[in-house]
């Protein structure tokens, strides 16, 4: 026996300012469509029988995502630094020991920053 799902499916719902999405720009489609793609993957992973072509697209979106992530974080945490922000309020931020939230701001301000924290500050594209 099986059982038909009829309720309707949510829409996912990002809730975001206008000052937010002005500032987001063309980036708030493509963020969201590189979530959604993962999500997608996600939901094939877990019912199984994704292609190798539907595996090829998720890790596709995944690494653009997390690529994007990254740089969002690494911006946070350089800009953190920059204000004066603790080391200790960055373990807890990070989940990580004091001491490592200290080695990775440390490494991560004395390079320069990437291209994907330069996207996410909106010095570049």
């Amino acid at each position: 026996m099986t059982t038909e799902h009829t309720d309707p499916i949510p829409d996912l719902t990002i809730p975001l300012s206008t000052a937010d999405a002005q500032a987001l720009g063309d980036d708030i489609g493509q963020m969201a469509m590189r979530l959604g793609a993962v999500l997608h993957g996600l939901a094939q992973l877990r019912a199984g029988g994704a292609s190798t072509e539907d595996l090829a697209t998720t890790i596709l979106m995944s690494n653009g995502l997390l690529n994007r992530l990254e740089g969002i974080r690494d911006a946070a945490v350089r800009q953190h630094a920059a204000q004066g922000g603790s080391y200790g309020a960055l373990a807890s931020s990070m989940g990580v020991t004091r001491a490592t939230a200290q080695y990775r701001r440390d490494t991560l301000v004395k390079k320069d920053s990437s291209a994907m924290e330069k996207w996410a500050t909106g010095s570049s594209s």
